[in-house]
């Protein structure tokens, strides 16, 4: 029972950040699941991916009865592009990842996700609205572009063992000059669906966790997640852009001490 309790308790935060900013978690959810629980990484990946895709999906259905989902359909081909990239991610990583995985590129990353998390405190804290500016006009190149930035970011999720909304998020912001809000929706819908096809991957594999780990920790933990998930969705409709905007950042910040110490 204490167990059971303990991963309820353990879920709802991470929840919380589901339903306010559009993130999976699974940066944080990784080091409980290991030090917490005991648990060997090779458990660990699948069953955070179960607990994941229970996030990212009630996250969104809360987003969408606290805030419109309408926002989004003038950006579904972006969303779709992004969408595939990440498949194509999921179905290659793992081979890529074994030869990309050194010390160096996990550095480079971190950097990454520091200078992200930096630049979007500033932008919040300064209330000024940064576009790169840099997607073409033409939709077929606007498309292949982004396949590509969807392939990154999925490689690089891959690598981090999470479902890459860290990344997701600037990227829709910054690039396709999204608002946080709605990028942050935006990510769900797609790391969603990349997560979802992970795990048909892992079943494939015979790699999804066994039931006494989904019962005994994926299920509370997940259901810890349902409850943040509502709460943080109810926050975001009254939530300024530039408050999110610095939160985002800081957790890109925390994500990356997280990802150091691992």
């Amino acid at each position: 029972m204490k167990g059971l309790m303990e991963a309820t308790a353990w879920g709802v935060p991470v929840g919380f950040l589901g339903g306010l900013i559009g993130l999976g978690g699974g940066e944080f959810r990784i080091p409980v699941l290991l030090r917490r629980f005991g648990l060997a990484p090779s458990t660990v990946v699948p069953l955070n991916s179960v607990i994941s895709l229970i996030t990212l999906c009630s996250s969104l259905v809360f987003r969408a009865g606290s805030l419109s989902l309408s926002p989004l359909l003038p950006h579904l081909a972006d969303i779709a592009a992004l969408t595939a990239g990440g498949l194509v991610s999921a179905l290659v990583g793992a081979g890529l990842v074994a030869r990309l995985s050194d010390h160096r590129l996990h550095q480079a990353i971190l950097v990454l996700l520091v200078g992200l998390g930096l630049l979007l405190v500033v932008e919040g804290l300064a209330s000024a609205d940064i576009r790169l500016g840099v997607l073409p006009d033409n939709n077929v190149a606007r498309i292949l572009v982004g396949v590509g930035l969807g392939a990154v970011i999925g490689l690089i999720a891959t690598l981090l063992g999470v479902a890459g909304g860290e990344l997701m998020i600037p990227t829709l912001v910054f690039i396709h000059g999204l608002d946080v809000k709605v990028a942050g929706s935006a990510s769900l819908a797609i790391s969603m669906v990349v997560v979802a096809f992970a795990l048909l991957r892992y079943r494939v594999l015979g790699r999804l966790p066994s039931r006494d780990h989904v019962v005994g920790i994926g299920a509370p933990m997940g259901l810890g997640s349902i409850a943040g998930a509502a709460s943080g969705a109810a926050l975001a409709a009254f939530a300024p852009s530039s408050s999110l905007k610095v939160l985002l950042g800081l957790v890109l910040l925390a994500a990356a001490w997280v990802s150091a110490q691992r």
